[in-house]
């Protein structure tokens, strides 16, 4: 049996539909990364937590079986989605392990990065 994920990325969006009413998922609203918590959910799914949002996900296929979010379910006309992430390995997108450096403005004040005054 392999081991489950660590963690996920749950995408919450809203559910719309096309012109012929076929289901369509909006924009993601907010993206949340969700630990494993070692327990099982009231799905019988492992559950993952992390910034006010609760899921329970099923490793076999990733999806979510059971979400709340900040203690109250999901609206109705929303859905709850899972990317996995890692399942025994370093993170490959651990928060705040990455650093960005603006553009930094050139020595003569013109070119690309250059504010006029």
């Amino acid at each position: 049996m392999s081991e489950n994920p660590r963690w996920y990325t749950v995408v919450l969006k809203p559910q719309l539909a096309d012109a012929e009413g076929h289901p369509e998922h909006g924009s993601p609203l907010r993206e949340t990364r969700v630990e494993a918590t070692g327990d099982l959910g009231a799905s019988g799914y492992p559950r993952y937590a992390g910034s006010g949002v609760q899921a329970d996900i099923d490793p076999a296929t990733g999806a979510v079986e059971a979400v709340t979010v900040d203690g109250d379910e999901l609206p109705i006309g929303y859905v709850a989605q899972a990317r996995e992430g890692d399942t025994a390995g370093g993170d490959s997108m651990v928060p705040g392990e990455y650093e960005f450096e603006a553009p930094r403005a050139p020595e003569d004040g013109k070119g690309e990065g250059a504010h006029p005054a």
